[in-house]
């Protein structure tokens, strides 16, 4: 399937006449409804109200995805709108948040892996300057419908590792001191931080167990009463990391590697193109994404 399968022009709204973002999902859904895709009206508009922070994906001042997992569709479905004017939402101390392309996405929870893939296909697609300025200058709804971006993307049979992976994560280099992980690592609350190169290329992953195995040695002492005392020399990353990590491509299928984690018995992956860091995946994003509501 590509994304001109989800984004018709009777779920499109073009100009959308709110200013806020609540009113510009309650103007989607409505749209959704007018076009029969929502067998649960009530329950649609339940799901929206409830406002969880993890249903929107902000994409600096270009646009707003919303995204819920609900029983109010069968099948998934799509909403977009643009507005004249910024929408915006407020970020308490932040400030405010604002943009002027809106998108909804409803689906059902069994339909779980379609959904991330298209949840990602649309981020990854309005992260390019150029379609948002296509975006923006459609006319009407079906002008931006028609748009052959929407064409020109596939969206692939099964679920892949970008599709669910941490986008830009954070890491660490070798040569920090392993006390100044540990702390980032606990005020992060990262169970694991992938360790790069002055080339962003990962030589290494500092894991709790890796600095849970420092600290015994070093400041606890020796486990079995040797009464070791701790070493003079503060001990860096390349010190205490594991060298031997299973890095994953974002390109592979996630039903691969969620199998390879499960046989190697690893947590977490690097996940890299060209050698290079571009993403983190752990088994509780699986988990978490694949059942969460």
């Amino acid at each position: 399937m590509r994304l001109s399968d989800y984004i018709v022009a009777d779920r499109a709204v073009v100009p959308l006449g709110a200013t806020e973002l609540p009113a510009a999902a309650r103007a989607l859904s409505e749209c959704l409804v007018a076009a029969g895709a929502v067998h649960n009206p009530a329950g649609l508009g339940e799901r929206i109200a409830s406002e969880r922070p993890e249903d929107i994906v902000a994409m600096g001042d270009r646009a707003f995805l919303l995204h819920y997992r609900t029983d109010a569709v069968r099948e998934i479905a799509v909403a977009i709108g643009t507005a004249r004017a910024p929408i915006c939402r407020e970020l308490g101390d932040e400030g405010m948040q604002c943009a002027r392309i809106v998108l909804l996405i409803a689906a059902p929870p069994r339909m779980a892996a379609r959904y991330l893939q298209l949840v990602g296909a649309l981020a990854r697609l309005l992260s390019k300057p150029e379609m948002v300025q296509e975006v923006l200058a459609a006319d009407d709804a079906r002008a931006l419908a028609a748009l052959p971006a929407f064409r020109d993307v596939e969206l692939p049979e099964q679920l892949l590792v970008r599709d669910i992976m941490t986008d830009r994560p954070r890491f660490i280099t070798a040569d920090l001191l392993a006390r100044d992980a540990a702390r980032e690592m606990i005020r992060w609350r990262l169970g694991a931080l992938p360790v790069v190169d002055a080339e962003q290329r990962v030589i290494g992953i500092l894991a709790e167990r890796d600095v849970l195995r420092h600290l015994l040695t070093n400041y606890l002492g020796d486990a079995s009463g040797g009464g070791k005392t701790p070493l003079p020399t503060p001990r860096t990353v390349r010190d205490v990391m594991s060298r031997q990590v299973l890095c994953v491509s974002p390109e592979q299928p996630l039903a691969e590697v969620a199998a390879l984690m499960a046989n190697k018995d690893v947590d977490r992956v690097p996940v890299v193109r060209e050698g290079k860091l571009v993403g983190f995946l752990t088994r509780g994003d699986i988990v978490r994404k694949l059942i969460g509501s």
